[in-house]
Formats: C-alpha cells, structure tokens, sequence
C-alpha cells in the first residue's frame, strides 16, 4: 500500500470539516414553502466548495441562481463555518459558475509590497526635493526683484514725500 508522505494530516482533517460543515451549515437553510422543501440540500447538491486562501472560501455553483440563493444566506452560512470550524479563520465567500475559471490568487508577499512602498517614497522624495530646489530658486530670484523694486527714481520718492507731507496737514486740520 502506498501511503502520500507530502500531506500534513492536519490539513487533510481541517479541510474534511470544513466540507462537513458546510454540508450541515446548507442543510440547515429550511425554506419557507408549504412543501416543507429542504431548500438548503437543493443549495448543498447544486454548489460545491473549491478553493479557500486568504481567508476566502470559493463556492462553485451550477446555475446563478443558486449562487444568488448562497449570497442571500451568506451571512448565515459564515457564521455556520465559523462556528463549525472555528480553527479556519474565514473571513467572506466568493461565487464563480461552474465551468469558468476564476480563482483564488495568493496574496502579494509581504516584501514585494514593502517593495513598491520603498518605490513609491523614493520617487515622492525625489519630487519633493525637486520642489524645494525650484522653491529656493524661485524664492531667490523673487528676493532679487524685490530689492531691485525697491530701489525708487529720486523724483517719485519726492512726489510721494510731497503727497505724504499734504496728507498729514489735511489730518490736523
């Protein structure tokens, strides 16, 4: 007998009760119909669970409206899951239909994004420095002008004393 040495038995018990629970978690959903019709079995034989990363668990259905049905009770279910298999820590459900390809994808590793945060301030440092470079210049040249206007042809510095002198006396009158 060949035995698989690569899988953790663990695993392979948490992922065996997380189907058992969602299993029980569906079959609980009771419909309201006069029938008495078991809505939840419907929902656990026309949906089936497929993938769970990042806290995330995908469900893969054969028609949408059975996936419409699982958004409705997707709060219920969760709390069901949670309660079921406390030790997996899911977080929300995801839908796709049976026969498209959608998957779960890994999250970013932790270095890539601190990566791209590093990135991301280098380039802001290099715009900031780049704005105070101009500022100063900017600031400098601005300086420069200002002395430069301050600087008054002697004739209009003396109409302006004259002016300033006239309004003075109309004040103390």
């Amino acid at each position: 007998m060949t035995t698989v040495t690569n899988i953790e038995r663990t695993e392979v018990e948490k992922n065996n009760k997380l189907l058992k629970t969602w299993r029980a978690t569906l079959e609980s959903i009771r419909s309201n119909a006069k029938n008495g019709e078991n809505l939840g079995t419907n929902l656990f034989s026309h949906s089936r669970v497929i993938d769970f990363k990042n806290g995330i668990l995908l469900v893969e259905a054969d028609h949408p409206a059975w996936i419409q049905t699982l958004r409705i009770y997707q709060k219920y279910i969760l709390i069901g899951l949670k309660r079921g298999v406390p030790d997996v820590k899911i977080s929300s459900l995801a839908f796709r239909l049976r026969g498209t390809k959608v998957e779960l994808h890994n999250q970013i590793s932790e270095e890539k994004i601190r990566d791209e945060i590093k990135s991301k301030v280098e380039r802001d440092d290099e715009i900031i420095q780049k704005f105070d470079a101009n500022r100063e210049n900017s600031t400098l040249h601005n300086e420069t002008n200002l002395s430069e206007k301050r600087e008054m042809p002697e004739n209009l510095r003396k109409i302006l004393d004259r002016l300033k002198k006239d309004m003075m006396e109309e004040e103390k009158k």
